[in-house]
């Protein structure tokens, strides 16, 4: 990583690269967190820029009412959001919380989104998906530029979770 990067990261107070928890999101020592897999060695630009693609296939699926694919997209935006949650580090604790609360947010609508893409109903998937994007889009606000704005790079998917009526996320 260059300098000028460098220091513009640890001005942002944003990591740039490795797995580091955001305070009150713990993870034991020995226990990977479930976006790990996918997301654990990208970087959060990557992590972003992944979420928002499978955003754009879900509208595309909402519109030609179809949900192949919904559930796995669905997922993408979950993990990816629990990423950003633990990943990104903001100096302003207000700010923190606040960019939280809305990947949190995120991350609830898309699990509805994928519920609704699970049981085949589209008007269930359509109101979530609406929904989560007003939450994708305030989360967006709320992340620093160089996440938020970075070049974009290859995006990463998730595979379709096994349906589970406990949506134990």
């Amino acid at each position: 990583m260059k300098l000028h990067s460098l220091l513009t990261a640890l001005v942002m107070g944003v990591t740039l690269s490795g797995i580091q928890a955001a305070p009150g999101h713990d993870h034991a020592a020995d226990e990977q967190p479930e976006w790990a897999e996918l997301f654990g060695d990208a970087s959060l630009p990557v992590v972003w820029q992944s979420a928002l693609a499978a955003a754009e296939r879900i509208a595309a699926a909402v519109a030609a009412r179809k949900s192949d694919g919904v559930a796995a997209w669905a997922e993408t935006i979950h993990l990816a959001t629990h990423a950003l949650i633990d990943r990104v580090e903001l100096p302003d604790p207000g700010r923190q919380l606040r960019l939280e609360a809305a990947l949190e947010q995120a991350a609830r609508l898309a699990d509805e989104v994928l519920d609704g893409a699970q049981h085949h109903e589209p008007e269930l998937m359509a109101e979530a998906f609406r929904r989560l994007q007003s939450a994708l889009a305030l989360s967006r606000i709320r992340l620093p530029k160089e996440i938020a704005e970075a070049a974009p790079e290859t995006p990463r998917f998730a595979n379709a979770p096994a349906h589970d009526d406990g949506h134990a996320h």
